[in-house]
């Protein structure tokens, strides 16, 4: 038996400011939560599987007119058609209270209560499904102490919306502990909310973070998708990820050296898309250029019209080989080149401080003495960075500290006109 665990479809989710891009692929990005849907769906048939299980957020808020809900209907509607199952609860996103329109589901779509957790039994599979769904948005409450104990001689699994590894990135709604969610019992927990696929544990109980099934924006990056669960003789045998994602979003630095200039950049960009654009396999990709370093383009980019005319330039570039390729956004973080060699040489506080930089960076009792006081400082400060990962007794990582800090002072100093 098999049974596939997917959250945070965030069904027709809105992708604001497209419209101020010239040549934004729109109306794919736009459909693109309901095409990871159909992908999901897809993916059940393929795996012959059981049922699904929907951990939360399967639509993103009260959406505009009936159409989202038409759609989402429509798929569940397929997957009838093929004997699978759908047990689904509400998230923060699309709690009780956040849902004004009542959802006319095929009847192989199980909702689960809001009140209290509720338990399905599938008497055939030999499965309970336990799970509650949120009856606000801002629910604060710890629901694991709530849910039933495991039923005996069944595959338990828990469907639980929570943020239960405390990330900074999701609020802190539902929250437990991964501790909590293994002394309940239950054979596998699939948990929404949090946006990454990620396998808290994975020794006997099984407690699994699904993803989104799309990535929404370029905090939401890489592959996303939803987790294929095998299951013999009432026991887990593998959990397998499978995309769904139709639109990537990634991070690409370019970085400058102080004689390039824009032609370089121009260069130096199309290599990087081209390269992207041989790995998207027909998936459309957004790609946010981030251009660093102290180099001679400095000079036209801090012109407006310049930079204006450069971010045009380089957002073109992938309709010339790919239309699954899109430069989402440019930032450029660049300054201008400096002549270390000079400044050193000179009889102010720039030229004191490189020499000053020199003169420790080649004495060894000046490093070990640095080495003593970064790791007291460390341990005031931060105790979890005085691990054995960091050796502060290594001269080697204590002078390219110093560089490291010499860049970092040069930059400000510089730019201050000091």
């Amino acid at each position: 038996m098999k049974f596939v665990h997917a959250a945070d479809l965030h069904i027709d989710s809105p992708l604001r400011g497209l419209e101020h891009y010239e040549g934004a692929p729109v109306e794919r990005v736009r459909l693109a939560t309901r095409s990871a849907l159909e992908n999901l769906v897809k993916v059940c048939i393929e795996e012959e599987a059981s049922f699904l299980v929907v951990a939360g957020d399967l639509f993103d808020y009260d959406w505009r007119d009936f159409n989202t809900a038409l759609f989402v209907v429509k798929q569940i509607q397929l997957l009838k058609r093929h004997d699978i199952a759908v047990y689904v609860i509400r998230g923060n996103h699309d709690s009780r209270d956040e849902m004004s329109y009542r959802v006319p589901w095929p009847d192989n779509l199980k909702l689960l209560d809001h009140r209290n957790p509720e338990t399905v039994l599938i008497e055939d599979l030999g499965v309970a499904v336990h799970g509650m769904s949120f009856p606000k948005r801002e629910l604060h409450e710890n629901l694991v102490p709530r849910y039933p104990k495991p039923f005996k001689d069944l595959l338990n699994i828990g469907l639980l919306h929570t943020n239960a590894t405390g990330t900074l990135d999701h609020d802190s709604y539902a929250p437990c502990s991964v501790n909590e969610l293994v002394a309940k019992g239950y054979d596998y927990w699939a948990l929404g909310h949090v946006h990454q696929y990620d396998v808290l544990h994975d020794d006997g109980p099984r407690v699994v973070y699904a993803g989104n099934t799309q990535g929404r924006h370029i905090r939401e990056q890489g592959e996303k998708g939803c987790v294929v669960v095998t299951v013999e003789h009432q026991e887990i045998t593998s959990l397998r990820f499978r995309s769904t994602d139709v639109l990537r979003w990634r991070r690409e630095t370019i970085a400058l050296q102080p004689e390039d200039g824009i032609d370089e950049l121009h260069d130096l960009a199309e290599v990087r898309l081209k390269a992207i654009a041989g790995e998207v396999d027909g998936r459309l990709t957004a790609v946010r250029l981030e251009v660093q370093g102290r180099c001679r383009a400095h000079q036209r980019l801090v012109d407006e019209t310049r930079r204006q005319e450069t971010v045009a330039r380089l957002r073109s570039l992938p309709g010339e080989f790919t239309d699954d390729l899109w430069v989402e956004k440019i930032k450029l973080d660049t300054r201008p080149p400096l002549d270390r060699d000079q400044l050193r040489q000179g009889q102010d506080l720039l030229g004191d401080l490189l020499r000053a930089f020199d003169a420790t960076a080649a004495d060894d009792a000046a490093l070990d003495a640095l080495g003593a006081h970064v790791q007291k400082l460390a341990t005031k400060v931060r105790t979890d960075l005085a691990d054995d990962e960091i050796d502060f007794s290594s001269r080697r990582q204590l002078a390219a500290w110093l560089r490291t800090a010499e860049d970092d002072l040069l930059s400000r100093l510089t730019e201050q006109g000091v």
